[in-house]
């Protein structure tokens, strides 16, 4: 069970026996979707508070606790580490003994973060344990981040322009390499970076215009844009994300795929990068996936209604049969199938997964990469996949006929199979795959039930208060009587002022009942298959959850 726990912390808790390993899986969830520090929902949940958790650490370490705060921060002291170097390892000098530079980081049970800022600063190190809120305010304020920004862009006016009108008229791998490499485009991407990691976004998104050059991140469902570098120099900010992700940066006529790997702030994260030429350049977008939560999220830390997670539960424990989940990109559709497999993935359970891309490499699982360039895609995969005698199938996404219909035979033959679709709502999700054209009796003798799901924004806890709306600011699909109380967030430090931190999911769960069967094989639309769920009070809509979700504040 402790390789389920990827934080350290955890990890070392678990292993002093200082709780029980479902509390330490439920604060690992929580962080995972909410993004609170583990220090202190261990400590606010009352786990194990700040205090013995650093002990615990200096402990482990063979080094003392600290007063950070107490320090007197010179400017001789603080130029020992970087400014982009203090932000992209969370890290901050403390002291120098001789050739040793003593230092807190907000991480310290991460030996690679300690071992490459070795490498970085060029000198042995102590590591001192302090409070990690301590020392991430110290870096924002001995470290300005956005002077730090303001700097790196005046930096970036200094390469030389000529390079760029050479890079444009020769497309020189030499000059783009060069160019892609210059210390001011390496810093100003790795601020970017950090940048994203720090306000936990899920894209970064590089984009070329006619007067302009933009960089914006999505943060919990919505765009916001950092301060934008030259526009002359998008070629080489391109160059550099393609050095960083193997791509061929002399290529610029046609998309390009890619991974990036990085450690920043002492995590090593994983962008899935994608190129796409336009008029005016190439756009970029980065999805970040964070490689501590590559080990999954337990379903039980999803916060999945009883009654839903009940029925996800039944669904995938059938010995064959269909199980769909469907919402747009971004809406935790993976983390959901993931999330059941890892509750199924057991020594006696063959497990094959068809993806594009691979996103979460999991022990036990064998998963294959389509790459439908080179010939292999889903329906190819699915039918070698029959020859391997698997117990349960993952298809990454149901995107035509031929897959849609290799997937229904595996689940009419004794497998498991589970997949994705891109769709509404969960019934939607049936007369999608009719209008694929699998035959009505395939679908309803094979489906066993539909997920549909949203993710959307938290009300920040930090800053939340009570709240009565009048009519005019009610949505109408919320339903609600003017007067009613809720919360929102007024905005703070904590949530960059936005009243907003984190996410949370919305469930509907359509299951599949002899009269929805029923319902299929007349080709009833999604709307009748609807009502027919509803009848007996089976299905809560999604913005039933949603109008729940927003009267529970």
């Amino acid at each position: 069970m402790e390789g389920t726990l990827t934080s350290p912390l955890l990890s070392l808790i678990l292993d002093r026996q200082l709780a029980d390993i479902v509390d330490l899986e439920g604060i690992q969830g929580e962080h995972n979707l909410s993004g609170e520090s583990i220090n202190k929902l261990l400590n606010d949940q009352a786990i194990l508070d700040l205090a013995s958790q650093l002990e615990l650490m200096a402990e482990y370490l063979g080094t003392d606790v600290i007063d950070v705060t107490a320090i007197a921060f010179t400017q001789e002291l603080l130029d020992l580490i970087p400014l982009e170097t203090a932000h992209v390892y969370q890290c901050l000098p403390i002291g120098l003994d001789g050739e040793t530079l003593h230092l807190c980081m907000v991480d310290p049970l991460n030996p690679t973060s300690l071992d490459e800022l070795a490498f970085v600063l060029k000198r042995p190190l102590q590591i001192r344990v302090a409070s990690p809120e301590a020392i991430q305010s110290l870096i924002e304020d001995k470290y300005s981040k956005d002077d730090s920004f303001d700097d790196l862009i005046d930096a970036l006016s200094s390469v030389n322009a000529d390079d760029e009108e050479d890079e444009e008229e020769s497309g020189s791998l030499e000059i783009l390499e060069e160019v892609g490499d210059a210390a001011p485009i390496v810093r100003f991407v790795n601020m970017v970076l950090y940048q994203a990691l720090k306000d936990q976004a899920a894209d970064i998104h590089f984009e070329p215009f006619e007067d302009s050059y933009q960089i914006r991140m999505k943060v919990d469902g919505s765009m916001k844009l950092l301060t934008p570098p030259p526009k002359e120099l998008a070629p080489a900010i391109s160059s550099r994300l393609k050095i960083l992700a193997g791509l061929n940066i002399a290529e610029r006529r046609i998309p390009q795929d890619g991974r990036i790997s990085e450690v920043i702030a002492g995590a090593e994260l994983v962008f899935r990068m994608s190129t796409l030429p336009t008029k005016f350049g190439e756009s970029v977008v980065l999805r970040l996936l964070d490689s501590s939560n590559e080990e999954l999220t337990a379903l039980d830390a999803l916060n999945i209604p009883e009654r839903v997670d009940a029925s996800i539960r039944h669904c995938v424990n059938q010995p064959n049969g269909v199980f769909l989940v469907t919402g747009p990109t971004g809406s935790g559709k993976t983390t959901t199938l993931y999330a059941c497999l890892r509750m199924l993935n057991t020594i006696d359970v063959k497990i094959l997964t068809a993806e594009d891309p691979v996103e979460f490499p999991v022990q036990g699982i064998v998963q294959c990469h389509i790459v439908e360039a080179q010939g292999m895609t889903f329906a190819r995969a699915l039918r070698s996949f029959l020859r391997q005698d698997p117990d349960i199938i993952l298809v990454g996404e149901m995107r035509d006929l031929e897959t849609a219909s290799i997937a229904i035979e595996a689940a009419l033959t004794g497998h498991l199979v589970v997949s994705t679709l891109h769709t509404n709502s969960s019934t939607e999700a049936i007369t999608r795959l009719m209008d694929m054209g699998v035959e009505p009796f395939l679908v309803a003798s094979s489906v066993e039930g539909v997920l549909a799901q949203r993710l959307v924004r938290r009300v920040c806890k930090e800053c939340s208060t009570d709240w009565t709306p009048t009519l005019d600011e009610l949505p109408p699909w919320l339903e609600m009587r003017a007067g009613t109380q809720l919360r929102r967030g007024i905005g703070c430090r904590s949530c960059r002022q936005t009243g907003f931190r984190g996410r949370v999911g919305l469930y509907e769960f359509l299951e599949m009942g002899p009269q929805i069967r029923q319902q299929v094989l007349h080709r009833a639309s999604s709307g009748d298959l609807a009502k027919a769920a509803n009848q007996d009070g089976s299905l809560t809509t999604l913005a039933m959850a949603g109008r729940q979700a927003v009267l529970e504040g």
